[in-house]
């Protein structure tokens, strides 16, 4: 055999052995690489960023103002945490309940379940809507549906918290007694909860403290009055036996 065929099976043999003893480094060095690249990926490429939001349910809240509370615009999706996102959104006084659900490579689902206002709680110039729940928020629209309470007192209101326990229940124990009561109401700490009939007087009915019985003898009342085509200016419910001027 020559030298020149010699040579040439040794060529396979030498490359065989470098392959086997450098195996493990040129496999990392490929692994490296590869890994390198998929952290581009995940951490350099807006693929996997967030900066649209599908957002659900909302009927008075912005999709502005879901996104800032939710913090997550602009995101890596890998890095949320959807129970504190749903915390977070939470806390906007406006919010029930959330649900945040994520999907690759960068969608993100926020569900709003927004609390439903019953009443339009009016303090001087400014109006706050209260749900079932007794919870103040804002008021965003002008819902002529919904009866208002001007409160008297001019009490502190701040969005989030619960209004006055004894002024709500006022309210409800007079919409389940009267529901044929006027839309327009007045509350005080003196007086409860009050408003002006069909003739122009004052109906002052305390607080929900047996407010089917007042209710009854206003009816009894107004109907006597009525009769005698009586001028009066007020009817006092509020400490139990009825007093009228």
């Amino acid at each position: 055999m020559n030298t020149l065929a010699q040579g040439a099976l040794r060529a396979p043999s030498r490359v065989s052995n470098l392959w086997a003893t450098q195996r493990a480094k040129i496999l990392a060095v490929v692994l490296i690489l590869a890994l390198a690249v998929v952290l581009y990926m995940f951490f350099d490429l807006d693929y996997f960023y967030v900066f649209n939001f599908n957002i659900v349910g909302a009927q008075y809240l912005t999709t502005a103002e879901i996104e800032k509370a939710s913090g997550l615009r602009g995101y890596n999706i890998f890095f949320i945490d959807a129970r504190s996102t749903e915390r977070a959104l939470a806390k906007l006084p406006e919010v029930r309940a959330a649900n945040v659900t994520t999907r690759l490579p960068n969608q993100v689902t926020i569900e709003i379940q927004e609390r439903q206002p019953q009443i339009v709680w009016q303090r001087g110039n400014e109006s706050y809507w209260i749900d079932a729940d007794g919870v103040f928020f804002r008021a965003r629209a002008n819902l002529a549906q919904l009866p208002v309470v001007r409160d008297l007192d001019q009490g502190v209101v701040k969005a989030g918290e619960r209004a006055q326990a004894n002024a709500v229940a006022a309210f409800w124990a007079l919409r389940d007694a009267m529901p044929e009561s006027p839309r327009n109401l007045e509350w005080s700490a003196a007086r409860g909860i009050s408003f002006t009939d069909g003739h122009g007087w004052k109906i002052y009915l305390g607080d929900a403290t047996d407010m089917p019985g007042k209710i009854a003898t206003l009816r009894t009342l107004i109907a006597q009055l009525s009769a005698q085509n009586a001028r009066i200016q007020f009817i006092d419910l509020g400490k139990g036996d009825p007093y009228y001027q």
